[in-house]
């Protein structure tokens, strides 16, 4: 066993430590792995930990869940709110350390409150005692309104949104097998955020998860045993998601921030490898979690879909068959890839989808021995109501929107610069399916461009270069 676990780790042994823990920290955690490894965690962050009062978390948000602000005039920093940042665009609206906290919220855009990121029906949490329902580790500053859209569903991966807020965060059915009924979705530039605060949380409070399992909101979520204290579809899709989207400045940030407030670390943001070596292939009945694919990712690209998967330890495979489905149950294969011993691999569909067409994709993966296995499915949807596309890009002396012929409804066109100032906005009728904007007076530089068509939003960034 213990080779086993040096062949399938040697690259991982050394802590890639990216924030900044106290010398000797994790030291009682060299040479273990699972459960064993889990649990010594579990020693160090909670016997280090000083829990402080639910009324403490808004003047720490203060301190280290905040960014420059882009949007408006106020102060010169404002709550940096996973429900409603952009990365890629100007954010919809941002609100004001403690001034903008909620008391109650009239909708979206109108104060911030504390996010549980674990639900708080889903276990013994108590706002008014010092404790789990008051660690800062996996209580975020969010949107009070999208917080309660959030409510106590889990999160997961969404195949049709019945409310999608301004920045894109969804709830809606579940797209993933094993997770079922409604869950709700973060941008996917905040899923690692989340997939690493649930996995601290099963970590920190690993006594107390089989007990919290029998709750019927977290029965998707929490294993009935410490270990791996985690059900195994939900596992994954933490996995992924931590795979997917790596630790962040903001991440480190705020866990050096934890640590001044309450003592203790997220570990899995000091050192992501940590979550391959506690959960693994290697360890006692996750024989089945397929850990050596790190992601496997789907997107559209005009009417063709790219497809992008990375692993690791890719030892005794043969090669990989792509394969398709349009009901999510009857499958084709459709290309076949050599596993070369690289680490990530690409494909392109090239096939004719229609608007409101979904797509279903996985891999099939083949050893050399002529066994096999399967990804997750993952789906692209094609929407039905509208899609644009923006060209020249880098523009000149104009920019052109196209409109597909599904759009019905009028459109809002806004761009701003870098900075979220805006420039230009203007509405439309459905006849323009064909929009011509005039550039000749903006200077170079970025600039982000939004359609608004009904409650759909699409953003693109596009270039201005003379």
């Amino acid at each position: 066993m213990k080779f086993l676990f040096t062949a399938l780790f040697s690259a991982l042994f050394v802590l890639n430590l990216h924030a900044q823990p106290p010398v000797g920290y994790y030291d009682s955690t060299n040479n273990k792995y699972c459960d064993s490894l889990k649990t010594s965690l579990k020693k160090i962050i909670s016997s280090s930990i000083t829990p402080r009062s639910y009324a403490n978390l808004w003047n720490q948000y203060a301190v280290s869940d905040i960014k420059p602000r882009t949007v408006d005039s106020g102060s010169t920093n404002v709550i940096w709110d996973i429900y409603s940042t952009y990365s890629d665009s100007a954010d919809p609206y941002q609100y004001t350390p403690i001034t903008s906290q909620c008391g109650t919220y009239k909708g979206e855009g109108y104060c911030y409150n504390r996010e549980h990121s674990v639900p708080l029906s889903w276990f013994s949490g108590n706002t008014s005692s010092n404790g789990p329902a008051t660690d800062y580790n996996f209580i975020f500053p969010t949107d009070g309104y999208v917080n309660g859209k959030r409510s106590n569903y889990p999160y997961g991966e969404v195949l049709n949104a019945s409310y999608t807020s301004r920045n894109g965060s969804k709830l809606g059915q579940s797209a993933i097998a094993g997770i079922t009924g409604t869950v709700f979705e973060p941008r996917d530039e905040f899923k690692g955020d989340v997939a690493r605060a649930f996995l601290y949380f099963v970590t920190m409070y690993e006594d107390k998860i089989p007990t919290w399992s029998s709750n019927t909101d977290a029965s998707q979520s929490f294993d009935s045993n410490t270990f791996p204290a985690v059900k195994l579809p939900f596992l994954q899709m933490m996995i992924k998601w931590h795979n997917q989207d790596p630790v962040s400045k903001k991440e480190i940030d705020r866990n050096n921030g934890t640590y001044s407030f309450q003592h203790n670390r997220n570990p899995f943001i000091d050192s992501p490898q940590l979550v391959s070596r506690i959960w693994n292939t290697a360890c006692p009945g996750l024989s089945t979690l397929p850990v050596n694919l790190l992601f496997f990712t789907a997107k559209q690209s005009g009417s063709n879909v790219l497809l992008k998967w990375q692993v690791t330890n890719e030892q005794n495979l043969a090669s990989y068959e792509v394969q398709r489905s349009n009901d999510g149950a009857t499958y084709t294969a459709i290309t076949s890839i050599k596993a070369s011993g690289s680490s990530y691999y690409s494909y392109t569909d090239i096939t004719d989808i229609n608007s409101g067409d979904v797509v279903y994709y996985r891999l099939k993966k083949i050893d050399k021995n002529a066994t096999s296995g399967y990804s997750e499915v993952i789906k692209v949807a094609f929407p039905a109501n509208a899609q644009i596309s923006v060209y020249p890009n880098p523009a000149k002396d104009f920019i052109n929107i196209i409109l597909n012929k599904f759009s019905t409804k009028s459109i809002t066109i806004s761009i701003s610069d870098a900075t979220g100032r805006a420039i230009f906005r203007s509405n439309y009728s459905s006849s323009n399916n064909s929009i011509r904007i005039p550039t000749f007076n903006f200077a170079n530089g970025n600039y982000y461009l939004r359609a608004s068509i009904g409650n759909e939003n699409y953003i693109h960034k596009i270039i201005v270069s003379k």
